[in-house]
């Protein structure tokens, strides 16, 4: 996945540092929504915040959560089982999977035109869409650099909420290109 992954002078290895950034608007699209993990719709899932051994470069502090943008939406079930390090056997494997799904929340909500992308965000978001059986292969560490990107874009603007109704015929045709 050598296209995914971040220059040497974009981020300084997992020294990346987020801010808490909130976007309450982006947590909100979690309701009513299928789990990412198990698929579950019982009306319980929630935008769950990344637990695991990168937390702190992604903002959380004592009593803070990390950017909102390093969520993924969870049922209840999958949720406590993320929060208690139950989606791997090992810090990094329970990092990686907590990653792909934060990601892949945010490429379902690009697909479903709930989030609108342009300029850099748009071909990136397409380029995930477009190599999803590479990005399932993907390590952890390059996971952590395609999700930090994608909070980047979200810090820049680049990424936002969609107005209602609004993207989906501009996606495909975009798609499509």
């Amino acid at each position: 996945m050598e296209d995914f992954t971040i220059q040497a002078g974009d981020i300084q290895g997992d020294k990346v540092n987020l801010q808490p950034t909130r976007i309450p608007k982006l947590l909100r699209l979690a309701k009513g929504r299928d789990c990412v993990r198990c698929g579950n719709n019982e009306g319980s899932t929630v935008a769950a915040h990344y637990q695991g051994q990168r937390s702190h470069s992604y903002g959380k502090g004592r009593g803070i959560k990390p950017h909102d943008a390093m969520a993924a939406h969870l049922c209840y079930r999958c949720h406590a089982e993320a929060d208690s390090s139950g989606l791997g056997n090992c810090p990094e494997a329970h990092s990686r999977r907590f990653l792909l799904l934060i990601i892949t929340t945010q490429m379902n909500l690009f697909i479903e035109g709930r989030i609108t992308a342009r300029d850099y965000a748009q071909a990136f978001l397409l380029k995930l869409c477009r190599n999803t059986a590479e990005l399932m292969e993907c390590g952890e560490p390059e996971l952590h650099d395609i999700a930090c990107r994608l909070a980047e874009c979200w810090d820049s603007g680049e990424i936002a909420i969609a107005s209602q109704g609004a993207m989906v015929s501009s996606f495909v045709g975009a798609f499509h290109r």
